[in-house]
């Protein structure tokens, strides 16, 4: 069935390999045609793009929506989280579902299901394994098979039932490459956080800076370096989640080099910030795990997210609420729920720091966030390239606004924002989603419900 027919005229079209004037049409759910200015004809609706940069929509594949922690619950539903995504040029969200312990993951995705009937765009799920039991490695297959072929696991957090040892590690790899998943990681030693937690609190050390001291990047390199080592054992395709320190990017590329299936990504946050911010007045709500880091950190990982090491950026969005951040922390950081709300700045980040600041070129930030999350999650060439057939999930980025990031400013369900007083280049005038418009020239005109689950297959 055909659909109206949107010419997007006059803006500059980026993806990965370059930049070109070019014209856009759409019709029904479907990029139609590109072609040189003033070529395409017989639109019902034409959109003034001129002096704007038109992107494919953006994908974030790491977000905790609705997700219980610590006696509370992140900030963003579906419906809210949504939202602000599509504030921050996003079209397609992938959320996190945590199995019950000696539970279901199938039954839980069905929940996940449920919830993301309020979504305002598309939507996917990634598992989260708390073990490797019969019943787990019984659905996977299946898992797979509804396509939602990722899922994370992790080699901390022994405290609250979520590590998975070696002998867990390595059954989880080759079922992960029976079924042609992809694992995702979290890499803490558990056992350098667990020593370095004791020594702190038994000083007395309370204050936010000290979670940086008790997660040191050691603990990062020691787990990554683990998880390559089982990957030789049993190789199978792996993605370590929020790299944070730049010694691991070491170790990644060289088991990379050795023809190891390694993935890896970052997040706004560690582009950004450093753990000087837990030293501030509201140090409290910038703990998040892995914690920031130094500035030699930030440099490392820019450098990495140049080169290709790091093939994307993820916004990590695992907020709660900053009241219940100071209630259930009660002033020591070890109780603090860890996580920060990102889900709207990601792209005002990475072109404000990145692009104008000529760390990366635009380009690469569509590689980053559209094109290799598509590629890496099984969407691609669905999602995440403005081509003929592909679903019009379509950015329009105004480079030529300034404006400064706070939390007012922005649409995320919290009063906090990480990166206040941040002075911003650009802003999204308009996106669509399967060719209907979320946003518009900067007003959500989306509906919920809109968005739909996408069917993810790997190819890698």
């Amino acid at each position: 069935m055909h659909g109206s027919l949107k010419l997007i005229r006059g803006g500059d079209v980026v993806s990965s390999s370059g930049i070109t004037r070019a014209d856009l049409l759409v019709e029904g759910e479907k990029i139609k045609a590109l072609g040189t200015p003033g070529s395409l004809e017989g639109a019902d609706e034409t959109i003034d793009a001129a002096g704007t940069f038109v992107m494919p929509g953006l994908i974030d594949p790491h977000l905790h929506l609705n997700s219980p922690f610590m006696g509370t619950v992140t900030v963003h539903d579906y419906a809210r989280g949504s939202a602000a995504a599509a504030f921050g040029g996003v079209t397609t969200i992938i959320d996190f579902s945590t199995q019950p312990k000696d539970g279901s993951i199938l039954e839980n995705m069905a929940q996940k299901e449920t919830e993301a009937k309020d979504s305002y765009l598309d939507w996917s799920v990634s598992g989260i394994l708390l073990d490797a039991g019969p019943r787990t490695l019984e659905e996977l297959p299946r898992l797979v098979a509804a396509g939602y072929p990722t899922y994370k696991c992790f080699t901390t957090y022994k405290h609250s039932g979520r590590l998975i040892d070696d002998e867990g590690m390595l059954t989880l790899l080759e079922a992960t490459a029976d079924n042609g998943g992809m694992l995702m990681v979290h890499c803490e030693n558990d056992t350098i956080i667990e020593r370095r937690l004791r020594m702190e609190i038994g000083a007395g050390h309370f204050a936010p800076i000290y979670h940086a001291r008790s997660r040191p990047a050691s603990a990062e390199v020691v787990a990554i370096r683990r998880v390559i080592d089982l990957m030789r054992e049993v190789p199978a395709t792996v993605y370590i989640v929020h790299v944070s320190a730049a010694d691991s990017m070491a170790l990644i590329e060289e088991a990379r080099a050795e023809g190891l299936p390694i993935h890896c990504e970052t997040c706004t946050h560690y582009l950004a910030l450093t753990e000087a911010k837990l030293e501030g007045p509201q140090g409290q709500l910038y703990i998040c795990s892995p914690p920031l880091r130094a500035q030699k950190d930030v440099d490392g990982l820019w450098r990495a997210v140049a080169s290709g090491g790091i093939e994307i950026v993820s916004s990590d969005d695992a907020g709660v609420s900053p009241q219940d951040n100071y209630r259930i922390g009660e002033g020591r950081f070890d109780k603090v729920p860890s996580g920060l709300s990102g889900i709207e700045s990601r792209l005002a980040i990475l072109y404000s720091e990145g692009v104008a600041k000529q760390r990366i070129d635009l380009p690469k930030l569509v590689e980053l966030a559209a094109q290799n999350p598509a590629r890496l999650f099984g969407m691609y060439p669905q999602k995440g390239i403005l081509a003929p057939g592909s679903d019009a999930d379509i950015l329009v980025y105004d480079p030529s606004v300034e404006w400064t990031m706070t939390a007012k400013e922005l649409h995320m369900n919290t009063d906090f924002c990480a990166f206040d007083g941040w002075k911003i280049k650009g802003r999204v005038r308009s996106v669509l989603s399967r060719g209907s418009f979320v946003i518009r020239d900067g007003r959500l005109v989306g509906k919920p419900g809109a968005g739909k689950r996408v069917f993810r297959r790997l190819s890698h």
